[in-house]
Order: structure tokens, then sequence, then C-alpha cells
């Protein structure tokens, strides 16, 4: 994690995330586990969100425009249709990592919080329960399968550009996540090591045993 991320003032449900962190990291170094900080900076997550989305642009921009062409009329009002349309979809795409992690989670829904960070313009879903890689990966990705790549496989069906644009820019959004479970999946611990996501910082801390 960037020390410029680590050094921001929290707000106050972030300090109390945090101290709830640092009980649950010292019960578990107590039963034995030594951990390691699988975080990354959210400036680090925002440019490789750009490079992990670039592969999807180009693999749906393409096939849309075999299949279909780039024609399209345009109007003031549509694009701001739009981007308020994208506005309150990346607030669902937080909702979508709570629901699963909630789900997932043996404190439910209590375990969920939701958070803004001003600088950086970027909402955030957090977790303060332990889960195993499989239930973090599944929280982590299903906003930007749910919310991108299905969009733009329903506008190669229905010729839809707005459908493709608006899957691709929730596509790049989940990039962060994605950079994310690709750091989880190259992980080496244990097969039993759990994960807790960082009370601030962007990504989870691994928790391993031996």
């Amino acid at each position: 994690m960037a020390k410029d991320d680590r050094s921001r003032k929290l707000t106050p449900a972030e300090a109390r995330r945090n101290a709830l962190f640092l009980e649950k990291k010292a019960a578990l170094e107590a039963q034995g586990y030594t951990c390691e900080d699988l975080t990354v900076g959210i400036v680090y997550a925002n440019v490789m969100a750009l490079v992990l989305g670039l592969p999807f642009l180009l693999l749906f921009g393409i096939l849309f425009f075999l299949l279909h062409g780039l024609l399209f009329s345009f109007s003031l009002f549509s694009p701001l249709v739009f981007l308020l349309v994208f506005c309150l979809l990346a607030a669902v795409h937080e909702l979508i990592h709570g629901l699963c992690w909630g789900l997932l989670a043996k404190g439910g829904f209590r375990a969920i919080s939701f958070g803004f960070i001003p600088q950086y313009l970027t909402p955030y879903c957090a977790c303060s329960e332990p889960l195993p890689r499989w239930a973090y990966i599944v929280g982590a990705l299903a906003p930007t399968v749910l919310l991108g790549i299905l969009p733009c496989i329903l506008s190669l069906l229905n010729g839809s550009l707005p459908l493709l644009l608006m899957g691709l820019l929730l596509t790049f959004a989940g990039g962060g996540d994605m950079l994310i479970v690709l750091k989880l999946l190259g992980f080496k611990g244990a097969r039993d090591a759990i994960f807790l996501d960082h009370p601030y910082a962007c990504g989870l801390v691994a928790f391993t045993k031996g």
C-alpha cells in the first residue's frame, strides 16, 4: 500500500473498523497465525484497472463492430442519462460486494460497511469478518461480472451500443477488484488460509498457520 494512501486522515467509521481489525489481527496471531499484507495503493489500482480492462475493450469492441457496426445517433439528453445511470450502477457495484460478502461472512450483513474516499472519488465496501479465499473472490468479482461483462455479452446479442459502453465502463470500474483477485490467486499460502478485508486500504490481509 502506498505511503500516501495510508497517511490520509481516517473517517470515524474507518477508525472504528481499524480498531476492530487490529483486535481480530491480534487474536489470530495469538492463535499462531502469521499475516501478510495484500493491499495495493489506490492510485496504482486505478491505473491497473485501465490495463486489466483493455483486453475486454478490445474483445467486445471488435466483436460488436463485426456484428453490428458502430452507427448510432447522438443527442445531448442521452449522455446525461448515461452518466446518471453509470453513477447509479457504480453504487450498485458496491452493494453487490456487500450482498455477496454479507451472505458468506459468519457475521452476516453486520460485518458489511460502505464508505467513500473523496481524494480519489472512490466508493468502497468493506467486510470486517475473515473469509476463505473462494468467498472473497466471489464477492470481489460478482459486480464486474453482473454489471460489466454480462451487459457486454447482451450488447452483442441486441446491438445496443449504449449497453456495450456501459458494460465496458463498469468492467473498467471493476479493474481494481480484478487486481486484488489476481494478487489473491498469486498468494502461495496454505489452503486453509483466511483473508480479512483491510479496514480502509485497497485490498486485504492473509493469515496462515505453519
